[in-house]
């Protein structure tokens, strides 16, 4: 067994479990009586937060379902000891057949090869795998396009070591509430539903809703068409867009800090960091930062972001370096070495929101923590 390496910088991804609890709480409170399942999505080390220790919270909370990318994730939390469910959302990578099946792993099926390889394991084994079955209505990206689905069905009653335990589709804007694509989207499932329902098949777990569906109550309208629900983002306290920040009083559950390593003075004109591409335009009292691109804080939050110092809001200046970050102090009163600094999160009255980098990125609050390197040490608390 390696010896654990101590922890001298104080760059860290502070992880709340109280903040968590309360996310899976309040999305099963806003579900009671609908008798509606929940899966969280905890793929990608549950979107930077981490997986096993993410997944064992979920699971004391009553959440019924794990939702994987790979079955790589899958195979760690079963050897982690845990026994909800897993669904693997991207379906068995071809050879991954018989580990997966003996992890208890449930996959997502939208290919004839993966089928029949799925089928010849569990012929092999004894098994009848229960599966879901991945039905693309708009999105393009992974599923059985709907004029295919008859086919496919009739591909899958051929398999006597399968069954149809699920039936699923993904919403690509489900966010957006100014167009009718989901409302297409959803038609389309319904309908595909009532064609695998005709063909006999009782899946017991129909699917559709993501984050930005479960806030906006987005989903399958029949009765028969939601008994579980996908839920991601908005059980680490984040919403999907701006727009829906104010929906349900989450409560994020990652904060990005570090602390100042370094203080300096540079005269009016002086330039800074890599390509000098920031200029005092005062006596300027500067913060050198242990954190960077290498650690998830992007390159181009240089001359763009703000991040916290007692409490105050102070300006990132010149380029992000790899592991360097440069930040303009003067008007922090009392600011010292080793002051910790939040580069995304709360300090007194004043917060960077995940949402806040994300616009200044052009990108979306998932690839923000997603991108926290796995080089920052995630340091857990129950509060």
């Amino acid at each position: 067994m390696s010896a654990r390496i101590p922890r001298f910088r104080p760059t860290v991804a502070r992880i709340d479990l109280g903040a968590l609890r309360h996310n899976c709480q309040l999305v099963r409170r806003r579900l009671d009586g609908s008798g509606t399942a929940v899966m969280a999505a905890v793929k990608a080390d549950a979107y930077g937060h981490g997986l096993v220790s993410s997944a064992r919270v979920m699971a004391s909370e009553g959440i019924d379902w794990l939702g994987v990318a790979i079955v790589e994730e899958g195979v760690q939390l079963r050897q982690a000891g845990i026994t909800v469910p897993i669904l693997v959302l991207g379906g068995f990578a071809d050879g991954s057949e018989p580990d997966s099946i003996a992890a208890g792993l449930t996959p997502v099926v939208f290919r004839a090869a993966s089928a029949r390889a799925l089928n010849a394991v569990a012929a092999r084994t004894g098994d009848r795998i229960g599966i879901h079955l991945k039905v693309d209505t708009g999105m393009n990206r992974l599923g059985v396009p709907r004029g295919l689905l008859g086919p496919f069905l009739d591909l899958l009653e051929g398999l006597d070591h399968l069954y149809l335990d699920g039936l699923m589709t993904h919403l690509a804007q489900a966010e957006r509430t100014d167009d009718d694509f989901t409302e297409y989207q959803l038609d389309g499932f319904e309908a595909a539903l009532e064609q695998v329902l005709e063909r006999g098949h009782r899946p017991r777990w129909i699917h559709a809703a993501n984050s930005a569906a479960v806030l906006l109550g987005r989903g399958p309208r029949t009765s028969a068409a939601a008994t579980l629900v996908r839920p991601g983002l908005s059980l680490y306290g984040l919403s999907p867009d701006p727009a829906l920040d104010e929906a349900w009083p989450l409560r994020p559950v990652m904060s990005f800090e570090t602390g100042i390593s370094f203080l300096k003075r540079v005269p009016a004109g002086a330039r800074v960091s890599y390509g000098l591409t920031w200029t005092a335009e005062r006596p300027t009292k500067i913060a050198t930062l242990p954190v960077g691109y290498g650690d998830g804080y992007p390159r181009n939050l240089g001359n763009r972001a703000e991040v916290l110092v007692r409490g105050h809001r102070a300006p990132v200046v010149g380029r992000v370096c790899m592991d360097l970050t440069l930040v303009d102090v003067t008007d922090v009163p009392g600011v010292q070495e080793g002051d910790r600094v939040v580069l995304m999160g709360r300090q007194g009255d004043n917060e960077v929101s995940a949402s806040e980098l994300a616009a200044l990125l052009g990108t979306i609050p998932y690839e923000v923590v997603v991108g926290v390197s796995p080089r920052v040490p995630r340091v857990e608390r129950n509060g």
